[in-house]
């Protein structure tokens, strides 16, 4: 195995708490303590911004008509607030605080989320729920108010790694990893990624959100997953795709698959065998990605047979086609997807650099022919303190967003790139 991979697997696998808070971006002044001020002069074309010291972890949301940024704001005080802010005429408006508390748990790859849901918004946070370090629920709330907990079987375990998708008739599917059966049987001690380990496994759950904020059709969809790598979810035209790393007895960990176009969901199926067994978590899960003529794609990181491997793969209605390799020159992964009208697919991800500690923000521009064309568009720190980079599409242009940790307290760039250069 690589010197990289072994080290990345290391960083992946030490999966601890640390400190949040968040992004946003945009047009020119916000308020409320979250100045935007302009970054360095960028190539032609691009325009970045910084949020102030303190803020980490960007996320985009979105119901298809309305964009929106959310961050996490700490001070020195044990208190966290959830904001977010809309995006309109290539502005971002000023901070909406969502909620707050002082028993949140906050990670570099598992962190809050808000996504517009009618005239208001869905979000989500993590709280803790018992005494251990990954007992916590996911807590959420829709119009703007606290709503409650979402998987509501009682056991301190872990939840989280949630993802959403705005549904046609205004309604929000949500997806996420459960750990109620963990809890169960008597413990067996402590596996690599530091999770008690039980009479079960981790299993993936989804539900509808309505926009009242009422939550039906709670569902298990796979009874056996990896326990920390992000879901993915998308709906195009009527039907849903859920994405996420699977776990079987052998402790192969690919990324498996299910649908459903209205008549129930389907059974896990894989995206492709890669057959990487790996005895952790690797905390880098899959990315899909659809547009509006029901197209559906799917990005993953993969290190099977000990090669750090990111891949690409579209569904052709009944099973995703043979993926291309987009980078097997040790990348990190941590991808996000998204899907132009013309079936044009925007990677994001990091890619390794001639520096061990270093890694470079990465856009791969993959045609409908497959031709792929990349572009560097940033450095940061190889280690997970840099977190997952995010991306956004939005008329006509991409965001990007990524968590800058050179200086002496971590901050959020976001930066607006036109496509036309890009194709």
């Amino acid at each position: 195995m690589p010197e990289r991979m072994r080290r990345a697997t290391a960083l992946s696998l030490d999966f601890r708490l640390w400190g949040l808070a968040l992004l946003v971006a945009g047009g020119c002044a916000a308020g409320d303590g979250d100045p935007l001020t302009s970054a360095a002069p960028q190539p032609a074309g691009e325009t970045c911004f910084e949020l102030p010291k303190g803020t980490q972890l960007p996320r985009f949301g979105t119901n298809g008509k309305t964009l929106v940024l959310s961050y996490v704001k700490r001070d020195t005080t044990p208190r966290t607030e959830l904001r977010t802010r809309s995006f309109a005429d290539r502005k971002w408006s000023e901070p909406d605080t969502l909620a707050a508390g002082e028993n949140w748990f906050v990670n570099w790859a598992d962190f809050p989320s808000v996504v517009p849901v009618g005239d208001a918004y869905f979000f989500h946070y993590l709280a803790y729920a018992g005494a251990g370090t990954y007992d916590y629920d996911i807590r959420y709330g829709a119009g703007g108010r606290e709503a409650g907990i979402l998987h509501q079987d009682g056991v301190a375990a872990e939840h989280g790694f949630l993802s959403t998708a705005p549904l046609p008739n205004g309604s929000l599917q949500l997806t996420w990893l459960d750990g109620r059966f963990t809890k169960t049987g008597e413990p067996a001690g402590i596996d690599d990624h530091g999770h008690r380990v039980s009479g079960g496994a981790m299993s993936l759950r989804t539900a509808t959100l309505d926009a009242s904020g009422a939550v039906t059709a709670r569902t298990e969809l796979d009874h056996r997953v990896c326990d920390c790598c992000n879901t993915t979810t998308v709906a195009a035209g009527n039907q849903l795709m859920v994405a996420y790393r699977n776990r079987t007895e052998d402790e192969i960990r690919d990324i498996y698959y299910v649908t459903n176009g209205g008549s129930g969901w389907s059974e896990p199926r894989p995206v492709h065998t890669d057959n990487w067994e790996v005895t952790g978590c690797p905390v880098n899960g899959p990315a899909l990605a659809a547009n509006e003529s029901g197209s559906i794609a799917v990005a993953w990181y993969t290190a099977a047979e000990g090669v750090p491997r990111i891949r690409f793969a579209r569904f052709n209605g009944t099973a995703f086609e043979a993926p291309l390799l987009i980078d097997d020159r040790e990348p990190l992964g941590r991808v996000d997807l998204k899907m132009g009208s013309d079936g044009t697919a925007y990677l994001l991800g990091l890619a390794s650099t001639d520096d061990p500690d270093r890694a470079a923000i990465t856009l791969w521009t993959i045609g409908p022919d497959g031709t792929v064309a990349h572009r560097v568009l940033a450095e940061t720190a190889a280690a997970r303190s840099s977190g997952f980079p995010r991306l956004a599409l939005e008329g006509g242009e991409l965001l990007y967003s990524y968590t800058v940790v050179d200086e002496d307290a971590p901050f959020v760039r976001i930066c607006t790139l036109p496509l036309t250069p890009l194709l």
